[in-house]
């Protein structure tokens, strides 16, 4: 096999190699950024609900 073959085999794998390992960390990084965005929505979901119901919970209790 000529070189320039064995030079574009070799920079054809370098870059493969390259982009999947750069496609994988930023599919990690995206997941794991989703799941603690999705975790901190929860969060205030949460909190705005137990608010409205202690809210509620007071009015009601003062209108007796």
């Amino acid at each position: 096999m000529k070189i320039w073959k064995k030079f574009v085999l070799f920079t054809i794998a370098i870059v493969s190699i390259v982009l999947s390992c750069s496609r994988y960390y930023i599919v990690k990084n995206n997941f794991l950024h989703s799941i603690e965005n999705a975790s901190n929505q929860n969060s205030s979901r949460h909190d705005l609900e137990k608010y409205m119901l202690e809210s509620n919970i007071i009015k009601t209790i003062q209108d007796r």
